[in-house]
Parts: structure tokens; sequence; C-alpha cells
């Protein structure tokens, strides 16, 4: 028996921290962490953020978003061409109209512009051209000659296409997908920062447990002594001792599986805190700090104001009011494109020409110098041309297009309109389900307050059971069984006072949650996608 005793309080050592010696590094390596680690929740959150590799992941989708919205800017971004032709050619001629009996011909064409479709709809277009001609036709009257042209062009929509809400529907929807994006990730960091605060009060009550446990094996044990004792003086009848020998070993298998459950949330709450691939690889042996909450007047305020700070705090409810934005965005822009097509453009034309004159004449003979209209010279003579404006030409112009059969646009509204009705039902919908939840949360709020009450004073009158129980058997009015009995309701009530304690402080963070303030409460702010303990 003796050597039993020993075994099991030696695997309880090994299980509780204090035989660490599996987890030590290798001989000649420095040991690289501390054997005991202190944390508070702040420390928890704060480790989380920098470490956890659940909060790297849903870092990536919002900057996705923010990439994809980028996207759809690329219709209404500036455009700049720059073009440039060669052509050398020799052509046989079939009319002395032509000025040769073989036509020779060398063209350089030169462009460059400027052109965009602004999200009004408006689009403009600035070109500017210069072209080189040299040719063997005595009928040119500048050879080689120069021709620029500086052209304004704009077009208008009036109707299908009119204005940036039409044009920008693409944006505007992809900026709301953002937004959403930002909300799930807030809506993930609230899951993950409620999970890490349960992993950490799970962990508190095990720790706890393995207290209660650890005092029970001691009682029962003290138990078996005064027994053996007694048995030796001759007391009491042997069969008392083995009684008291088969609950000390159930009293030490509860305790061992506390302590391995222990562990178990020790690795859960190290996976919280670490981005280790095995949390397991995080030697240090956590001690919490912060203690379980005791119910206070202030925890709760009534079910209307929750209800309230749950519907303008929850991410769900940004989330579905944004599809309703981008469900009304979808329906303005299909109304829009059942409209006839209606478009005015306008342009100006500046030309310039120079060149070599062409001095001789085929008809006649005759020199037609002082005919020829514009000056001698070269490019820079017809771009002061340009510049000066000295041939100028208008226009303007509509384009008037109406379908004589729009089902198909038609049918794309109707889609629209029906997308937006079934998101705003879907607000309807998330709304009801989170007030049920709301009223949910404050309801085991509630039970737990009072389980705490129910089992404070079930551990009171087990105590109180066991000690007058312990006095009855002292006096030998009692029989040890009803003594061990009471051992077993006293460690049973002390281990679900604990874990009403444990309950009511996980319910208030389910009603954190319901009500989307987890992470205001814990001072846990989001800016771009990176989240981070705000300063006192």
């Amino acid at each position: 028996m003796k050597g039993l005793k020993i075994f099991i309080v030696s695997v309880l050592l090994f299980l509780t921290g204090e035989a660490f010696a599996s987890q030590a590094p290798p001989q000649g390596q420095p040991q690289s962490q501390p054997s005991t680690l202190a944390l508070r929740l702040n420390d928890v959150f704060r480790m989380m953020l920098e470490s956890n590799l659940s909060v790297a992941v849903a870092r990536l989708p919002p900057d996705v978003a923010q990439s994809a919205t980028g996207t759809y800017l690329q219709p209404f971004q500036p455009t700049l061409h720059v073009s440039g032709t060669g052509t050398r050619g020799t052509t046989p001629s079939i009319s002395l109209l032509n000025g040769a009996p073989f036509l020779f011909q060398l063209t350089h064409s030169y462009e460059v512009g400027i052109g965009q479709r602004l999200r009004t709809g408006t689009s403009y277009a600035l070109d500017v051209t210069m072209n080189r001609a040299t040719s063997n036709n005595l009928f040119f009257l500048y050879n080689p000659s120069w021709f620029a042209q500086l052209r304004y062009a704009i077009a208008q929509p009036l109707l299908r296409n009119l204005g940036s809400g039409v044009n920008g529907h693409s944006i505007r929807i992809a900026q709301n997908n953002h937004r959403i994006s930002e909300s799930q990730f807030e809506q993930q960091m609230m899951d993950l920062v409620e999970q890490a605060q349960n992993n950490y009060w799970d962990y508190v009550f095990s720790i706890e447990d393995m207290k209660v446990k650890q005092e029970s094996v001691q009682l029962a044990e003290k138990t078996l002594e005064e027994n053996q004792m007694k048995v030796a003086a001759g007391v009491l009848a042997p069969l008392d001792v083995v009684q008291a020998e088969s609950q000390v070993a159930n009293m030490q298998d509860a305790l061992i599986v506390s302590t391995y459950t222990s562990r178990q949330n020790e690795d859960q709450l190290k996976k919280t805190i670490t981005n280790q691939p095995d949390p397991g690889l995080l030697l240090a042996k956590i001690t919490p700090v912060d203690a379980l909450r005791r119910p206070a007047p202030e925890d709760l305020v009534s079910i209307t104001d929750a209800i309230r700070i749950a519907l303008e705090n929850r991410p769900e409810m940004k989330q579905a009011r944004l599809a309703v934005d981008n469900a009304e965005i979808d329906r303005g822009y299909t109304k829009n494109q059942t409209l006839p097509v209606l478009d005015v453009n306008a342009a100006y034309t500046q030309t310039g020409l120079a060149g070599i004159p062409n001095l001789a004449s085929p008809l006649g003979g005759i020199p037609i110098v002082g005919v020829i209209p514009g000056p001698s010279g070269g490019m820079s003579d017809a771009l002061r041309q340009l510049v000066h404006a000295d041939y100028k030409t208008y226009s303007f112009g509509f384009n008037l297009q109406i379908p004589l059969s729009n089902k198909a646009a038609r049918s794309d509204y109707d889609r629209a309109l029906s997308a937006k009705k079934l998101a705003q039902a879907q607000v309807d919908g998330t709304a009801q389900q989170i007030a049920l939840e709301v009223r949910n949360a404050m309801i085991r709020v509630e039970m737990n307050r009072a389980h705490i009450e129910t089992a404070a004073k079930a551990r009171e009158t087990a105590q109180k059971t066991l000690d007058a129980e312990q006095k009855k058997f002292d006096l030998g009015v009692s029989t040890l069984f009803f003594v061990l009995q009471d051992q077993t309701n006293l460690a049973i009530a002390e281990t679900n006072e604990v874990q009403a304690l444990v309950n009511y402080t996980k319910s208030l963070v389910a009603l954190d949650r319901a009500t989307g303030q987890t992470l205001s409460r814990n001072r846990i702010v989001i800016e771009k996608a990176t989240p981070r303990i705000a300063s006192n």
C-alpha cells in the first residue's frame, strides 16, 4: 500500500508541472523560457494579437477586398497614348492628275493624345497629330509638307449611363464589400477574444478543481490514518480501514483526471497565445492571475438597452445593412440600364499646314507662287499656325438609340428589385436573431448568478453535515460509510461552487459577445485590419 501511494504521488507531481524533466531542453542548451508564466487576461489578449495564427489569417481578407476595389477604377483612369507610323511606297499612275507617271510617296505620322471617361459618364479626348509627306506629285502645293492638327472632343450621355452613381456602381459595391470584409474580421476577432476568455476561465476552473481534489485527498488520507490507529487500538473493525482506503483511491483517481484536464486546458490556452506549430513547445507553466468574477449590480442593464446596444454594435447588423446598400446600388444601376441611349457630343479642331512650296506647274508652265495659302517653312511653322488657330473646325452631334424590345434589361431590374427585398428581409431576420441571443445571454447570466448562491449554500450545508457526521462517528453513533459519503458530497459541492463562479464569468463573456461589446470591453481597437489594445 505504501508503494502504491508513492507511485501515485509521483504521477501527480509530474502532471501538475512540478516535474518538467521530459520537457526540459537538451543538456548544454540554455533554458529559453521561464519555468512559470503569470498571465492576466490582458496579457493573453496582447500575446494573442501578436502571435495567434488565426488572427494572422483573418487579417488577409480585408486586404484582398481593398485591393479588389482598385480594379474597378481602371475604366475611369486617364490614358496617354503615343503612336508613330512611317510609310514609303511607289505606285503606277493611270491619270495625269496624279502629277507623275508613277507616284512616289513617303509619309511619317505621329500622334500624342490623352483621354478619360469620368464617373459622371462624360468622356473627353485631346489629340495632337503631326504628319510629314514627301511625294513626286507635281500638284502638291508643298513638297515636303507638314500637317498639324489639334482636336478636342467631348461626349456626354443624357439618359443611360448618366451620373456617378450609375457609372461608379461597381466601385461603390466593392467599397461596401471591403467594409463587409472589415466587419467580418471584427466578428472573427470577437469570436477569438471570446474563445480566449473561455479558455482562460476553463484553465482557472481546472486549477481550482485540482485544489479541491487535493484537499479531498488530504482529508481522505487523514481519515485513513485515524482509522488505522483506531483499528490498531481495537476500536474499529478492519473493514473500516478498507473503506477508508477505497475512499483515498477514489479521491486520488479524481485528482488524476482533474490534473490531466488541467493540462489539456493549459495547452488550449497556449494555442491562443503562440504561433508555434505545437503549443506544447511553450515550456513555461502558465499561472493565471485574474480572479473569478463575483456578481455585481452593474453586470446587467435592462433588456431594452441591451438589445439596442447589440443592434448598434453587432458586426452582423453592419454586414446586413451594407448588403441592403449593395442591393440598392444594383437596383439603381439596372433601372438606369432600361433607359434609351441619348448622347451628345462636340469637337473642336485646330489645323496648321506648312512646307516647301512646289513652284513647278504642269498646267501651262505658269508659276503658282502667291496662290499658296499657307506660309513656307517646316514643322515649327505648322505648329505655329496650330497655336494661333488660323484654321478651325467645329462639330456638334447627338446619338439616340431606343430599344424596340427591352426584356433583358427589365428582367435584370426585376432581379435586382427582388434581391433588395430579400436583403431587407435578412436585416429584419438578423435583428430578431440578435435580440433572441441577447435575451438568452441575459437569462444565462441571471441563472448562473442564482446558481452561485445555491452552490455556496450547498457547500456550506455539506461542510456542516460532514462536521456533524464526523462528531457522531467519533462518539460511536454513526458509521464510517456515512462519513466517507459526506466527504464525497463536500468535494462535489466545492467543485460545483467553483463551476458556478466560472459559469457566471463565462456567461458575462457571452453577454458581451451577444451585445457586440467584446472588443470595447477589453479595450481592443481595430485600425486597417490591425487589432491592438488601446492605451489607457
